[in-house]
């Protein structure tokens, strides 16, 4: 998949961790005798786009959008063992902008029987459609049960302009040891907690020129499916998923799908028209997006997932040309029923596929992850 696949990594967003009373904040809802045990989290959230040299793809605005004020987000913390210990649940929170970031510092009581526990996880949940708060019980509710929880499920998109009342849920989890808790001092965790994106974001780009000056009158996503978990399967500790920025081993390899399959109804909804550019070399793009969760597409048979897209130029008696997730050959071609030449649309993976007119022929460019060495394949 090294050819096929960049990450998505303003996707990354990084979770601040600070123990007790901040001077930065007001801390006039706690008492005195509370204050020792005062917590303040931080969300960063970035919103401007990396260096190409940077290595990972940014997101679009609300690709990065956590929905603090309406307290669509839930922090929980858990044993090393994977037992929850307590939900904490803040007071208020103060929002900060920047150039290329937005600060939320959340405020509240720390749970008490979490300074009891010098080793524990902290687990983020975001814009999730709903929370499980009344079934989660201290000592007995297991991680593993909020990732396969029936309400930690989302459906997909009706839409793919995201935005307030259409937003990708989060989940991220880290694990501290050695913490140790002292009345009126300020506790630092670390280290950031690092999240993951539900979905996977998919471009089609159009690159032409004078000459043929084609656009795509219509790109289709063809089977996908309607629902998928906001949290990824058997991801306990940070190590599940990241490694320090490692292509070869970030991030989630295996996939969570509802029932451990695909809808076995036959599915096709339209990619939204992104944008259009010039560059200086006189070449005219366009870029479509969808935001798809999660599809089995190795060992699917006949019920693959795959793009249509269609030109200005065509006719509607003429069929739309197809671009599958699977491997090209030096030739060009690819078989769509050869197994080992598919891959599957996994969570917070940005699949791209560039189009290109050359000599009266259809060609896909898929760029490799971070070398300059292009693949450039004839399209049928």
């Amino acid at each position: 998949m090294k050819n096929v696949v960049r990450y998505i990594v303003t996707g990354i967003l990084t979770l601040f961790v600070l123990w007790g009373t901040s001077c930065n904040h007001d801390t006039e809802n706690f008492s005195l005798s509370d204050r020792g045990t005062a917590l303040s989290i931080g969300f960063r959230l970035p919103i401007r786009s990396l260096e190409t040299d940077e290595g990972y793809e940014v997101g679009e605005t609300y690709e990065n959008y956590i929905d603090v004020e309406n307290n669509n987000y839930r922090i929980y913390f858990f044993t090393s063992d994977n037992k929850f210990i307590a939900r904490f649940e803040p007071d208020g929170f103060v929002v900060t902008e920047g150039s290329d970031y937005r600060d939320y510092s959340v405020l509240g009581k720390a749970p008490t029987s979490l300074v009891n526990h010098k080793n524990f996880k902290m687990v983020v949940l975001a814009n999730w459609p709903q929370y499980g708060d009344d079934t989660m019980q201290a000592g007995e509710t297991l991680l593993a049960d909020v990732c396969d929880a029936e309400w930690g499920q989302f459906g997909s998109f009706s839409s793919f302009e995201l935005g307030p009342e259409r937003l990708v849920p989060f989940y991220g989890v880290h694990e501290y040891n050695n913490i140790e808790f002292k009345v009126g001092e300020v506790t630092l965790l670390p280290e950031p907690v690092t999240l993951l994106r539900a979905v996977a974001k998919v471009e089609v780009i159009l690159k032409t020129d004078e000459h043929f000056d084609l656009s795509f009158s219509e790109v289709k996503i063809h089977r996908y499916n309607k629902k998928g978990y906001c949290a990824p399967k058997d991801v306990f500790s940070q190590d599940d998923y990241d490694h320090s920025g490692e292509w070869n081993s970030d991030y989630v390899s295996g996939l969570h799908l509802v029932e451990d399959g695909n809808d076995v109804e036959e599915k096709i909804q339209d990619f939204r028209f992104a944008s259009q550019w010039m560059d200086t070399g006189g070449y005219k793009y366009e870029k479509w997006i969808a935001y798809l969760s999660e599809y089995r597409n190795i060992d699917a048979g006949d019920k693959y997932s795959c793009i249509e897209v269609r030109f200005d130029a065509q006719t509607d008696e003429d069929e739309p040309h197809r671009v599958y997730f699977a491997n090209y050959d030096e030739s060009g071609k690819t078989d769509s029923n050869d197994n080992a030449k598919r891959f599957n649309i996994a969570r917070n993976n940005l699949y791209r596929f560039t189009i290109t007119v050359r000599d009266s022929r259809l060609m896909v460019n898929v760029q490799e992850w971070k070398y300059a060495y292009d693949n450039e394949y004839t399209f049928d």
